[in-house]
């Protein structure tokens, strides 16, 4: 029954649990070892609880291997001796992986190399700590051990205000304006790709790419923590300092979703309008950021209505109103030079409704002027038949002809011709054909009906014009030069591409060996030919 079953699944393509393992690297897919900040802090209450009253009795830790070896590494750090407490807990981390200690043993070994002022060596622990052990009882700790890294590492170690980052320039967006007051670097980092060898404190490569890892670390693995939204506002304002206006955007965003409670959602909100219109590249590309920035702006009045900044919110409004139009008089320009009046005329009108105290109000009246009364007063926008295009038609096809004009009642029309066949005359119609006892008569004659065309027309040259292509040298036939010589057909989908037919070999009289390998019998006598007609004769 077990192996039917068993059968049954591997036709199905079910996998079996130990398949299972081996396809997820033995990782454990459960939430069982996930632990909220309230049981992190009591776990770690107990722990330290249930460790001083073992102590002060005399007893020992519990008998967990390693319990001694990490006994005599704390010892040396107390004494302030990390390189050697450091060595300690690495062998300690390294020889016990399956037991508890090595979660206590990873943190004391960033733990010494922070202190030695190692802050890479540091950084690398905490992340192979949060790696193993996403719910350990230190993570507060490491949070702000990983703040306080990011921090030195970043050239600007505090949140960012509106007058440090480049302001927009409305005449044109694709080039920014210097920021009013830039803020003074705390030191120089040089190029990312400069390696590092003299500086402990920093990593080898790019100082700000691994402090903004470090941050992301805090928001990932404690989003509820006191630090989540301060590692959040802080690597917005790296981004929105160096003029990454996209990444800066996404990171004040996050903030203003996740963490609306949190002291920098206001300074989110402003930041966030300003980058967004930063991202802003002009009128001949995307308009939401636009539209985001607007509808950040006019946010910002609604929730805070006292704010020092305004009137100056309420400029950059109007500022906007006039890029949206300037967005709407490119329109504009496109079908003129389309020489397109009716669209001219619609966008016009358009300007002139929505944004009539802009500058491109007065561009759009006298564009209306130039194309006439009718377009100006919308007269001609009511008729729904289009304009014609007078420059040109569309793949080189000619315009659809006009339909002849009507014929007064009393002329005689034509004789309609057949449908199938416009040279074919109608019955109705047709000449009569001559009588049999008529001598003199002669059949007519009638037009030859012109080959059927499929989907590909063949080009007929005329009789005395060139070819279109030099002619081919002469190939050897492999056929009778009498009966089987192909006919040229000139022109044609096969001329066109030089297209030659293979050649056809018949086994009675050409598929025979180049050098036949034949004695002749002297003794064998010649067979006499049969003689022809005229010799019979």
């Amino acid at each position: 029954m077990f192996a039917l079953v068993g059968g049954l699944l591997l036709l199905s393509g079910c996998a079996m649990p130990w398949e299972r393992k081996a396809l997820m690297g033995g990782r454990d897919t459960t939430i069982d070892n996930i632990q909220g900040p309230t049981e992190r802090r009591l776990r770690d209450v107990l722990w330290r609880k249930e460790r001083e009253e073992l102590v002060d009795t005399g007893g020992s830790l519990k008998p967990i291997p390693g319990t001694e070896q990490y006994l005599a590494a704390e010892e040396l750090y107390e004494a302030e001796e990390y390189d050697e407490a450091e060595k300690a807990f690495k062998k300690i981390a390294k020889k016990y992986k399956k037991s508890e200690i090595r979660e206590d043993a990873i943190f004391m070994q960033g733990e010494a190399a922070y202190n030695q002022g190692h802050y890479a060596d540091a950084e690398l622990k905490y992340s192979e700590l949060l790696k193993y052990y996403p719910s350990t009882r230190h993570l507060d700790d490491v949070s702000k051990r990983l703040f306080e890294i990011a921090r030195t590492w970043l050239d600007f170690p505090e949140a960012a205000d509106l007058s440090e980052v480049q302001q927009v320039n409305y005449d044109d967006f694709r080039k920014k304006l210097p920021a009013e007051e830039p803020a003074q670097k705390k030191k120089s980092n040089g190029p990312a790709f400069w390696p590092n060898f003299t500086d402990e404190s920093r990593p080898l490569f790019d100082p700000e790419g691994n402090g903004v890892a470090s941050l992301r670390l805090i928001w990932l693995n404690d989003p509820t923590g006191p630090l989540a939204d301060d590692a959040l506002m802080l690597a917005a304002s790296h981004y929105a300092r160096k003029g990454d206006f996209v990444e800066a955007d996404r990171h004040y965003s996050l903030l203003r979703e996740e963490y609306p409670n949190s002291p920098h959602v206001q300074q989110a909100f402003v930041l966030g309008s300003h980058v967004k219109l930063m991202a802003y590249q002009g009128p001949n590309y995307d308009g939401k950021t636009l539209q985001d920035s607007e509808h950040l702006k006019q946010s910002i009045l609604r929730l805070y209505p006292d704010l020092e900044d305004k009137e100056r919110i309420q400029r950059e409004l109007g500022r906007i109103e006039e890029a949206k139009a300037a967005r709407e008089w490119e329109l504009v320009i496109f079908y003129d030079r389309k020489n397109n009046p009716r669209a001219q005329a619609v966008y016009c009108h358009l300007i002139l409704e929505r944004f009539s105290h802009t500058s491109f109000a007065k561009l759009a009246q006298d564009r209306l002027k130039e194309l006439g009364p009718e377009y100006a007063t919308g007269g001609k926008l009511l008729d729904p038949r289009p304009d014609a295009s007078p420059y040109r038609t569309t793949f080189g096809r000619l315009p659809p002809k006009a339909p002849p004009p009507s014929r007064p009642p009393g002329d005689s029309e034509p004789p309609s011709r057949s449908l199938t066949n416009p040279l074919r005359r109608n019955r109705d119609t047709a000449e009569p054909e001559p009588a049999p006892d008529d001598e003199e008569a002669k059949p007519i004659e009638k037009p030859a009906e012109p080959p059927s065309r499929g989907l590909f027309r063949r080009n007929t040259p005329e009789p005395n014009a060139a070819p279109p292509y030099p002619a081919e040298p002469p190939q050897e036939a492999a056929f009778s030069e009498e009966t089987d010589k192909p006919k040229d057909e000139p022109g044609g989908w096969s001329r066109m591409f030089r297209f030659t037919p293979p050649r056809m070999l018949r086994p009675n009289t050409e598929a025979k060996p180049a050098t036949p390998d034949v004695t002749e019998d002297p003794e064998e006598e010649p067979v006499a030919e049969e003689p022809t007609g005229q010799s019979k004769l």
